[in-house]
C-alpha cells in the first residue's frame, strides 16, 4: 500500500458522493451500464475512504469482497462481514459492474440497477449505524 497519511482523503468521500449522485441521473436516461458502474465506484470509494480515515491508507484492490473484509477488520466490526456474507450475491453483482460494464458485452437492466441501488442504500445505512460515519447528511429517498 502507498502511504497517503499526508494527503487529505476527503476527496475519496466527495468522489464517492459524486458517483452516487450520477446513478439516478443515468437511470433516468436509461444508461443502465453506466449507472451500475457509478454505483460500484461510489461504494468502492466510500469503503476506501472509511479504511483510509481509520488506518491512514487503503487497499488498492478493486474487489469489493476484499475491501469489505478489510473494512470489517479496520473497524473490528463483525456486523460488516455478516452483512457481506448475507448479501454476497449483491456484492458480486455490484463488483461485476466494475469489470463487465467497461470491458464485456453484458447489459445491466433497469431492474438490476434498482435492486443494486436499494441494497447499496441498505449497506450505507448499516455503515452509518455501525461506524457512525454518514455517507450523506441527508436521508436517502
Amino acid at each position: 500500500m502507498y502511504n497517503f497519511q499526508c494527503m487529505n482523503i476527503e476527496f475519496l468521500k466527495r468522489r464517492s458522493q459524486e458517483f452516487f449522485e450520477e446513478v439516478e441521473v443515468l437511470l433516468k436516461r436509461k444508461k443502465y451500464n453506466l449507472s451500475a458502474f457509478n454505483l460500484e465506484q461510489a461504494i468502492q470509494l466510500w469503503i476506501r475512504y472509511l479504511i483510509g480515515k481509520k488506518i491512514g491508507d487503503w487497499p488498492k484492490t478493486h474487489y469489493l469482497s476484499e475491501l469489505v473484509f478489510q473494512l470489517s477488520q479496520a473497524y473490528e466490526k463483525e456486523e460488516i462481514l455478516k452483512f457481506f456474507k448475507d448479501n454476497e450475491l449483491f456484492f458480486d453483482s455490484l463488483g461485476d459492474a466494475y469489470f463487465t460494464s467497461r470491458c464485456f458485452p453484458k447489459e445491466f437492466t433497469e431492474n438490476t440497477v434498482l435492486k443494486l441501488l436499494e441494497k447499496s442504500k441498505e449497506f450505507l445505512k448499516l455503515i452509518k449505524e455501525i461506524i457512525g460515519e454518514d455517507f450523506y447528511e441527508k436521508e436517502f429517498s
